[in-house]
């Protein structure tokens, strides 16, 4: 069943964003991984990315792109960022208490978990599923399921390495993508 999903790269022009030890940006990072997204769910849903290239998008106006399009799904892509060098992990943020986004965040981390099984995937499960609770203003502020993603902490070397390269970015995108179908098959 066709679908609408917002995808929404974090960040953005005068916002880069966390930064790497080898400087790169947390905003080129996730609006590589979101346009690598898009194409794989074109032609089966309708897509809409909150930024097509680097400038500012304001946090009030990602809700406002996301409510206009009538989205099914919400997703704001970002890397982590820590004062620990050694800092590692997938997180998926949701709003608070039970919602569809629930569902969605457990599904992914599942999709993340298998394309990555190396990978720690920093959940909470202290209300039966494994996603972090928050009140960030892109998921209080959409009126459908949203999902914030930390794809991993860009302030790792290690991971910088590997959230920076195009190969990998692909493989991100493959496990977002299956994550996304699996929850709307349920």
């Amino acid at each position: 069943m066709l679908k609408r999903i917002c995808i929404d790269p974090g960040h953005g022009g005068k916002d880069p964003g966390a930064i790497g030890p080898g400087e790169k940006k947390e905003k080129i990072i996730v609006l590589a991984v979101a346009k690598k997204l898009e194409k794989l769910l074109q032609g089966i849903h309708k897509v809409l990315l909150t930024r097509r290239g680097d400038f500012f998008v304001g946090l009030n106006d990602r809700a406002i792109m996301a409510n206009a399009f009538n989205a099914d799904l919400f997703l704001s892509l970002h890397c982590n960022g820590s004062a620990s060098a050694r800092a590692s992990g997938f997180e998926v943020w949701t709003s608070r208490g039970k919602t569809r986004a629930d569902d969605v965040a457990t599904s992914i981390s599942k999709a993340w978990a298998e394309a990555f099984p190396d990978v720690v995937i920093r959940g909470d499960w202290s209300d039966g599923d494994i996603d972090k609770e928050s009140n960030f203003c892109v998921l209080r502020r959409t009126s459908m399921p949203a999902v914030l993603i930390e794809l991993d902490f860009i302030t790792n070397s290690k991971m910088e390495t590997l959230l920076s390269n195009a190969a990998y970015q692909d493989l991100m995108a493959v496990a977002l993508f299956r994550g996304i179908e699996a929850a709307f098959k349920e």
